[in-house]
Formats: C-alpha cells, structure tokens, sequence
C-alpha cells in the first residue's frame, strides 16, 4: 500500500506551474497496434532510468503495482533518506505532496510522483480506437494497470500479498513470452480480480487513515501540490 515519511517544514510559498500532461509518455499509436516485446523493452529502459533516477523513491511510496515494479531496481533504504529538493524546499509542484490544513503555521511533505510519472510506469499508450459508426477516439492502454483500477482489484488487501505476487510474476511470464499486451482499464479490471467489495474497503482505509492523522497531528488532512 502507498505511505509516506512526512518532513515538517511551513507552508508552500512557492509554486511551480503544473506542466502540461501528457498522459500517454510512450506515445500514440494507431487502433491496429499490437504491442511486442520490443515494445516492452523500449519501455522498460525508460522506466528503469526513472526508478534509478532520484524520484525512484517517490516510486516506492506509492504502493501496489507501481512500487512491486520499482522493488527491483530502487534501494529500499532510499526511503528513510526523507524528501528530496522540491518536498525539502517547500515548493508545492507536481513532484512534492504537502499536507496543511489551512491554518497552522506548519505543514507536513512528502515526493510524490507526478501523473505522467505514473504513466510511464505502468506503460501507458494513447490509442486511436475506431468506433462503429466510423468515428475515432482515443483511448489508454497499459502494459500494468493503473493506480484506479488496481486500487479497486481484488488483489489490493492493503499490502503486497503473495496472491499478488503470483499474479505479477505470471504476467510478467507471459509478457516475456510474448502472450500479453498492454490492456484498457476496463480489461484491467477482469485480468485483475475486480471485487466489488474492494472500493468500499479502500474507502474506508481512506478515512481512517485520515481520522489518525487528524488526531496524531491535530488537523484535517489537506493534500496540496497535486
């Protein structure tokens, strides 16, 4: 699950202008892509050089898919190192998670990562699919589900289970062998034990976490920076 080692310093002061998203870091292709694994190795040597870079670590504080793919290239211990620059400087931009609650003259900071960041981790790809009535839309597909989709799956119980673990290295297999190819949220969902129960579950994980941090440091939690 996502966590995060909170740094206290005051309140951003200074912003930096979120870029403009591109949520498809490895391109656009055509209704008729069928992804290889050439594909899947051009993607890996991006990704790999995002999780070897400093933000390898916001990485691992995200949990589930994202932080099991960083696992094997980002030192754990890279984690107790605290914030990097943006988080340290108290600059709120699309890299840095600040929680304030408005009032109080500190506040708490964190890395995060960004959404094209998370993009490119999961391997997405923009995709113009062709409707029946000859029109085009575009839409995503990932080599690896996306924070939304796995966080409603049923392999999400709060912690990287072994049934997860199972599920990921069979992937992995098939990807390898050629047998896999990047998928839409909505096949996400079918490959990745959708349970229904698992979005109630992960809600109220959500607000009992927030009524700890409300009691631990005496305010409502806020998330700036995003």
């Amino acid at each position: 699950m996502s966590f995060n080692t909170l740094l206290v310093g005051r309140p951003g002061q200074q912003s930096i202008p979120s870029a403009r998203r591109k949520f498809a870091p490895l391109g656009a292709r055509p209704s008729n892509f069928a992804a290889g694994l050439n594909e899947y190795k051009a993607y890996e040597l991006r990704r790999n050089d995002l999780f070897r870079s400093a933000r390898g670590r916001a990485a691992l504080l995200a949990g589930g898919v994202i932080a099991r793919l960083a696992r094997d290239y980002v030192n754990a211990e890279d984690v107790y190192d605290g914030p990097t620059e943006d988080a340290r400087a108290g600059i709120c931009s699309d890299w840095s998670l600040c929680v304030w609650d408005g009032n109080n003259d500190f506040a708490m900071w964190d890395d995060k990562l960004s959404e094209e960041e998370i993009e490119l981790i999961c391997g997405t790809y923009e995709i113009q699919m062709k409707e029946w009535n000859g029109t085009t839309n575009v839409g995503l597909k990932s080599w690896w589900p996306r924070p939304q989709v796995w966080k409603v799956s049923g392999l999400n119980c709060g912690y990287w289970s072994p049934d997860a673990e199972i599920w990921f290295q069979n992937r992995l297999t098939k990807i390898h062998s050629g047998s896999a190819i990047p998928l839409t949220n909505n096949d996400w969902r079918k490959a990745a034990k959708f349970n229904k129960e698992t979005p109630r579950l992960s809600r109220n994980n959500d607000v009992l976490s927030s009524l700890y941090l409300d009691g631990l440091y005496g305010f409502g939690v806020s998330m700036e920076g995003h």
